[in-house]
């Protein structure tokens, strides 16, 4: 089933992990610090893709899992100015495959040092959700005398996946049997996030562990004061304000994969209220982008009634929108214990039999054929972080895990 952080981990886990995987590394030596060219946060040539709160543009702070930031430079080396300190990014340069930042408290990190003369590309994606806290990009340091060029076009195919702890990629880096942690937790490497590149798309992700459509994991009360739903409208997961600007970013298609962790446990909401609240969001969904398709994924771990209710609501939307919802029926194929990861979520080989069967209803939905091939390396060499200063401001927090 989807589940929430376990709470213990704040003590046990979180904490330790501020401190560990954070060798230094002093870019000249001591007082003498090497010349750096300062690219400020809001410079034109920065990409963004996911959802970022933008009130200081050029200290825009995020939380949801799966964002990235991307840029091309010119010159031998790249850092970035990044106040974090509980999160874990893969970092891909020149598209090669990532290796793993794990952030310390207020650091600056170098992203890629000893390149040939010439230009770059650099792409910075968070792998953990939001309860491991936010992160504020201050921008990039380059060699002195150079700056950024243009970005390669961006893809023309755009997916948005609303979801909870299996969209996130909980303990997908992990076996039957381990205990979460940030280091277990990758969304590059869930079903999401592998179907897009499959199919040569940008995604965006709004995922959050335990959240359902009415009833949120393990909560006594068969209706959650604030389950997945509430949080659409968020441009942060964790604050309220402010709101998501919709224009930013449109897709060519929004896949819902909620409603396991309403019927993981009881009590169970009530039919009639758990339809409610899925209508509530597929309309919500329609306000903003009413040309859209909506894929509704059903499975592959949900209880019933959850799939039964599931098809009775497409059924209803598909007789009133003209077609445009969808039923995605993930077939529970997974095997225990090779495709489980932590607390019984989808491991890396799970992900794939998930992926494998929602990619082709999505391609068949849009008309969209296989355009690129799915790599599948990512080795965890920690990057190094050298103490470079960076904006004075508060310092990190850690960000209560969601019940």
């Amino acid at each position: 089933m989807a589940s929430s952080f376990p709470k213990r981990l704040l003590a046990r886990t979180l904490i330790p992990l501020l401190f560990i995987g954070c060798a230094r590394v002093i870019l000249g030596p001591p007082g003498q610090q090497p010349l750096r060219e300062r690219i400020a946060a809001d410079h034109p040539l920065i990409r963004y893709t996911g959802r970022f709160d933008f009130t200081a543009p050029q200290a825009p702070v995020f939380d949801w899992p799966g964002v990235s930031i991307e840029a091309a430079f010119e010159g031998t080396s790249c850092a970035v100015r990044l106040e974090d300190g509980n999160n874990n990014y893969n970092v891909s340069v020149d598209g090669q495959p990532p290796t793993v930042l794990r952030t310390s408290a207020r650091d600056t990190y170098v992203l890629a040092q000893g390149l040939a003369e010439g230009p770059h590309t650099v792409r910075l994606t968070r792998r953990t959700e939001s309860g491991f806290g936010p992160g504020t990009f201050h921008g990039f340091l380059l060699d002195k005398g150079h700056t950024l060029v243009p970005l390669p076009p961006a893809p023309g195919r755009r997916l948005l996946f609303i979801g909870d702890s299996f969209t996130a990629g909980y303990g997908n880096e992990g076996q039957l049997g381990c205990q979460f942690s940030r280091g277990t937790e990758n969304v590059e490497r869930a079903y999401a996030a592998l179907v897009a590149s499959e199919l040569g798309a940008e995604y965006s992700i709004l995922a959050k562990s335990g959240r359902g459509v009415v009833r949120n994991y393990a909560e006594p009360a068969p209706v959650s004061e604030k389950p997945m739903p509430a949080y659409f409208a968020q441009a942060r997961a964790e604050q309220a304000q402010p709101p998501w600007d919709f224009r930013r970013w449109v897709p060519d298609a929004v896949i819902i994969n909620l409603g396991t962790n309403d019927f993981s446990t009881l009590p169970h909401p009530p039919r009639e209220v758990f339809l409610a609240g899925y209508e509530a969001l597929i309309a919500a969904v329609r306000e903003v982008y009413p040309d859209v398709p909506v894929l509704c994924v059903a499975g592959p771990r949900m209880k019933e009634p959850g799939t039964e209710l599931i098809e009775t609501l497409v059924a209803r939307q598909h007789a009133r929108d003209g077609g445009r919802t969808h039923l995605a029926l993930i077939h529970d194929t997974l095997e225990v214990p090779q495709d489980y990861g932590c607390d019984m979520h989808p491991n890396l080989s799970g992900h794939r039999k998930i992926a494998g069967q929602l990619k082709p209803i999505l391609a068949s939905v849009l008309g969209w054929r296989k355009e690129v091939s799915l790599g599948d390396s990512f080795p965890g060499i920690p990057l190094q972080a050298g103490r470079l200063p960076i904006t004075p401001g508060p310092p990190a927090w850690l960000v209560p895990h969601p019940k």
